[in-house]
C-alpha cells in the first residue's frame, strides 16, 4: 500500500511538472562562466528520505551546480534568494519553490516547499 502510494505521488507530480509554466526566476542557459560546486543527493539518506528523492529527480535537482547565488541543474539556471539563515531560496517550473539550506559540514538539505526533503552532499 506504502508503495503505490509513493508510485502515485511521483506521477502526479511529473505530471504537475510537465504542465507549469516556466517560473521568472528560471532560464534555459549556457554552463556557469566559473565553475561551482557540485552537490548530488545522499543515497545513503534513507527509506524516509524517499519522497524528497523522487522530487529531486522529478525536478532534476539531483545534481546541482552551486555558482554564488546561481544553481545550475543540468542546463537550467535557478536565480536564489538568499535567506538570514544562510539558505537559498529558488522557484520551480510548477510554482513551487525549494531551499537548499545548510545541515553540516559538506551537507545541504534541499527542502520543497511540499514538505518534503533529503540531504545532498558535496560531490569530491
Amino acid at each position: 500500500m506504502r508503495r503505490s502510494g509513493y508510485l502515485l505521488l511521483a506521477l502526479s507530480l511529473l505530471f504537475a511538472t510537465g504542465c507549469g509554466k516556466s517560473g521568472g526566476s528560471v532560464e534555459v542557459v549556457r554552463a556557469p562562466a566559473s565553475s561551482g560546486d557540485v552537490w548530488e543527493i545522499d543515497r545513503d539518506a534513507g527509506r524516509p528520505a524517499m519522497p524528497g528523492a523522487v522530487l529531486a529527480y522529478l525536478n532534476g535537482l539531483h545534481v546541482v551546480v552551486l555558482d554564488g547565488k546561481e544553481a545550475f541543474a543540468g542546463m537550467t539556471r535557478f536565480q536564489g534568494e538568499s535567506r538570514p539563515d544562510g539558505a537559498r531560496a529558488f522557484k520551480l517550473t510548477s510554482g513551487g519553490e525549494v531551499v537548499l539550506a545548510p545541515s553540516g559540514q559538506d551537507q545541504l538539505e534541499l527542502r520543497f516547499s511540499s514538505g518534503e526533503s533529503v540531504r545532498m552532499r558535496k560531490k569530491k
